[in-house]
């Protein structure tokens, strides 16, 4: 062997000695820089609960999404959901008031994956009167007495 081969052979064998002394050193590597499959990331306000259990429950409450007059005019148009309950066959009722006049409007509630929606109703615009109105929604079923919302604002032209 010449004497210019023997150095490189040296510094590889040195090489070899040294990365496998860095290598002790880390520990095991997997070959990916992901989380431990017990890490889990949640978005803020989001609690982690062992399996089978339950999260916080909701509190039940009406929430009138929307009420509104349709772009065409001819109708007003209202959409809610009930957070906290998730189930089937209550009743949504929607309720438009302006001093004595009452108009109302029901919705069968239908469980989605989260809460049960009211869905949209529709009122023909012949049954207000022009000028400010409130609305509301209440919802009931065979398992929650009465739940009302807040009112909103609604102007009729």
């Amino acid at each position: 062997m010449s004497d210019r081969t023997r150095p490189t052979w040296q510094y590889v064998g040195i090489l070899l000695i040294v990365s496998s002394a860095l290598v002790g050193c880390t520990g095991p590597t997997t070959g990916t820089s992901s989380p431990s499959p017990t890490t889990s990331t949640l978005a803020p306000g989001n609690e982690s609960t062992a399996k089978g259990e339950d999260p916080t429950p909701i509190p039940p409450e009406a929430v009138l999404v929307f009420a509104t007059v349709d772009a065409d005019g001819a109708a007003v148009s209202a959409s809610a959901y009930v957070a906290g309950v998730i189930e089937n066959g209550g009743t949504c009722t929607f309720t438009f008031t302006a001093g004595d006049a009452v108009v109302t409007a029901e919705a069968e509630g239908l469980a989605d994956r989260a809460t049960t929606s009211c869905g949209t109703v529709q009122v023909p615009i012949d049954q207000f009167t022009s000028g400010p109105w409130s609305a509301s929604v209440s919802y009931t079923s065979a398992t929650i007495s009465e739940l009302a919302s807040a009112s909103s604002p609604l102007e009729i032209p």
